[in-house]
C-alpha cells in the first residue's frame, strides 16, 4: 500500500513540477542603455518576454549580480509589460551606472536577472522642454473604408523636437472623448512607430485622433485626425468610363494615340520573343 502511494505521489509530482518550473518568465537578454541627452537620465531598451505584465528595474554604481540584485537601487516606474523602452531619471551625473531588470508576469512570478549594461551619465546643463511632441496615423488613410467583423491594426508615428522624447501615444475613436494607449513598435529618433489593434470595429463612422506625451509631461493638442467608415461590405469600384474619341480634345487624342502606340510596341515585342523561342526550339 505504501509503495503504491509513493508511486502515485511521484507520478503527480512529475506531472505538476514542470508547470511550476515553467511558470517563471524568460529573462531579458538584450537589455541596452544609452544616455538620453537629458539631465541625469538614460534610455533602457529591451525585448519584452512573453506574458510580461510589469518590470522590476534596478541600478547601481557597480556591476549588478544575481546575488546582490535585491540590494541595489530600485527605479519606481509603471511601464506596461508590452513596453520595449523606458527612461530612468534622477541619476547622479558624471558617473557610470549599471542596470538590470526582471520581468514579472500576471501571477507575480519574476524572471531571472537580465543581462547587465552600463552607461556613463555626464554632467550637463539643465534644459527646459516646453514643446509638446507630435503624432500622426499612417494607416488607414483619411476617409478610408474598412470591413467590420475582424481586427484592424492602426499604425502611426510620433516625434518630439523639444529636447525630450516621446513617452506614450494615445488614440481616440470618438473625437477625443476617451483615450486608449497604443503599443510602441520601433524607435525613430526622438519618437517611435506605434500600433493599436482595433478589436472588431462596429459598423459606423469614426473620427480617430492621436495624442503624444513626452517625458516632461508635455501633451500634444490633438489635430483633426482622420475619418474612417466601417461597413459590412466594401463597395465595388466601377471602372472609369472612357470618353468617346469624338469628344476628346487634341491633347487627349495625342495622349490616346501615344497609349495605343505603346500597346502595339509591347505586343510586337512579345511576338518577337515568342518567335525567337520557337526558332530556338526548332534548331535543337
Amino acid at each position: 500500500m505504501l509503495k503504491n502511494f509513493k508511486i502515485f505521489f511521484l507520478t503527480i509530482l512529475f506531472l505538476v513540477l514542470p508547470f511550476f518550473i515553467s511558470a517563471q518568465p524568460s529573462a531579458i537578454t538584450n537589455l541596452d542603455c544609452v544616455f538620453s541627452e537629458m539631465k541625469g537620465s538614460v534610455w533602457l531598451t529591451w525585448t519584452p518576454p512573453a506574458g510580461t505584465q510589469r518590470y522590476d528595474v534596478r541600478y547601481a554604481q557597480s556591476p549588478i549580480t544575481a546575488a546582490d540584485y535585491h540590494l541595489t537601487y530600485q527605479f519606481t516606474q509603471s511601464w506596461l509589460g508590452t513596453a520595449n523602452q523606458g527612461l530612468v531619471t534622477d541619476l547622479t551625473e558624471n558617473a557610470e551606472w549599471f542596470f538590470a531588470m526582471k520581468a514579472i508576469d500576471t501571477d507575480g512570478y519574476y524572471s531571472p536577472i537580465s543581462n547587465v549594461v552600463s552607461c556613463f551619465v555626464p554632467k550637463i546643463k539643465a534644459q527646459v522642454d516646453d514643446i509638446a511632441p507630435t503624432s500622426s496615423i499612417t494607416e488607414p488613410k483619411d476617409n478610408a473604408t474598412i470591413l467590420t467583423g475582424k481586427d484592424y491594426i492602426i499604425k502611426g508615428k510620433s516625434s518630439d523636437t523639444g529636447g525630450s522624447s516621446v513617452q506614450k501615444v494615445e488614440i481616440s475613436f470618438d473625437d477625443g472623448k476617451t483615450w486608449f494607449l497604443t503599443k510602441p513598435k520601433e524607435s525613430i529618433d526622438s519618437g517611435f512607430y506605434f500600433e493599436y489593434i482595433w478589436k472588431t470595429p462596429a459598423e459606423d463612422d469614426y473620427k480617430i485622433k492621436t495624442r503624444a506625451t513626452d517625458w516632461y509631461d508635455n501633451q500634444e493638442m490633438p489635430g483633426q485626425g482622420i475619418k474612417v467608415k466601417v461597413v459590412t461590405e466594401l463597395p465595388v469600384e466601377k471602372p472609369p468610363v472612357e470618353k468617346p474619341i469624338s469628344q476628346m480634345s487634341v491633347i487627349e487624342l495625342k495622349a490616346k494615340i501615344a497609349e495605343i502606340q505603346q500597346q502595339i510596341i509591347q505586343l510586337l515585342t512579345q511576338l518577337i520573343q515568342l518567335l525567337r523561342s520557337q526558332i530556338a526550339g526548332l534548331a535543337r
